[in-house]
Order: structure tokens, then sequence, then C-alpha cells
């Protein structure tokens, strides 16, 4: 994703036992972190201290973890737990033995009690393969850690975001998208199935105001 500053290195193991604790995931949810989980290693703090950039009350500080599989996948409801037991903005890099993938769901202070934290819909890239001679790009250059959040989740969302457009508004508007997506790719296999040319009509009638809606959210402004 970006190559993180030596000062920001943390380099701790988070023990499950920890997550189960804090997140009192269930027996299911247990399972898979036994199944699917070998480790999870706590690998960068990006905090005032160590990037001499303020925070802001809604990002205080950016966790990084690794999570090390077992297998090439990784159950949502195992990253989640995680993302419950710890109170600060994540991204998870999600290891396997042939590449690497990156996830974050967007975190934000309970407006009700801010010690709580609310985790928001979760963005996954797809996995690359290993590859030694790639040059990881900076961190982007912010002024604060509400801006370096925001410039750390844009890889992850299927839209750019727009002029002036900040963070929250910029999820919405991947959120609606990507239900909007499925609502398309879900009419699209029907009217590819359907034979009869008076349903095809019909099928296609209903999609031409969805891939209306599609554009004007991947309209840049």
């Amino acid at each position: 994703m970006f190559a993180f500053p030596p000062q920001t290195a943390f380099g701790k193991t988070v023990p499950k036992s920890r997550i189960y604790s804090h997140a009192l995931p269930t027996r299911r949810v247990r399972e898979l972190f036994v199944s699917q989980l070998s480790e999870i290693i706590w690998t960068h703090k990006l905090s005032p201290e160590t990037l001499r950039i303020p925070g802001t009350p809604a990002v205080p500080e950016i966790q990084v973890f690794d999570l090390i599989l077992k297998g090439e996948s990784l159950d949502e409801d195992v990253i989640h737990a995680i993302d419950r037991a710890i109170p600060f903005p994540i991204f998870h890099r999600l290891r396997s033995e042939t590449g690497d993938a990156w996830s974050a769901a967007y975190k934000r202070p309970s407006e009700a009690d801010g010690s709580q934290w609310v985790v928001g819909s979760r963005f996954t890239s797809s996995s690359l393969l290993h590859n030694s001679s790639f040059i990881l790009p900076p961190l982007p250059a912010a002024l604060d850690l509400g801006r370096l959040y925001a410039a750390l989740f844009a890889p992850l969302l299927p839209l750019p975001p727009r002029a002036g457009e900040d963070l929250p508004r910029h999820i919405e508007r991947c959120e609606a998208y990507n239900r909007l997506r499925r609502q398309v790719d879900q009419l699209t296999t029907r009217l590819h199935r359907e034979r009869h040319f008076n349903r095809k009509v019909e099928r296609n009638r209903e999609l031409k105001p969805l891939l209306a809606e599609l554009a004007v959210l991947k309209h840049d402004s």
C-alpha cells in the first residue's frame, strides 16, 4: 500500500485472547480465528508522536496490522472482531503465502458515547502476488491524521474522491455505488438468462435508470 516510515514501526504480536476478551466473538467466529488466522501483528502506529502531525477528534491515531493467514482467505467476521476490539482506525494487511491484500472498515467515534467506536462498511483490495522488486510509494503528505486517514483509504475505494468531498461523504457515495452495482449485476444476469423477448424488454427498462444512477455516482463532481 505505502512505505510506512521507520519511526512508526511497532512490531507487537496481539494475542487472540485479547481480541476475544474485548470483542466477545461467537463460538463460530472463534473457530474461524483458529482455522483461518495464524497470527496478528501490530506492525505500525501512525500517531502525533511518530509522524509529528496532529491527530483529530475523529482520528487520534491510525494502526496498521498484519494478519498472517493459514490459507488464502479470511472471513470478514474475523477482521470485524479485531476492529471492534481495538478503539482506533486500522488498516489490515492480509498476508498469505501467495500474496497480500489490504482491508479497512471506516471507523468513527460514536456520537452517543465518544469512548465507543462505530465500525462501518469494509473495503478490501484484490490480492497482489508477492513481488520483491516492487517499490512502495511513500506515505501521503497530510496536515493531520484525519486527512492522512482519507488519503490511506482512497486506494481501497471504488470511486475517487470529488473536489471538497470529505471522507464520510466519500464513503457514503461508495457504499451507494456498491449497493447499486450489485443490483445492476443481478439484473444483468437475469437479463442474459431471459429467453422471452417481452421480458428482456422489461429487464432492459428496469436496468436503464440504475445505470444512469451509477453514472451520477461515478461522476467526479
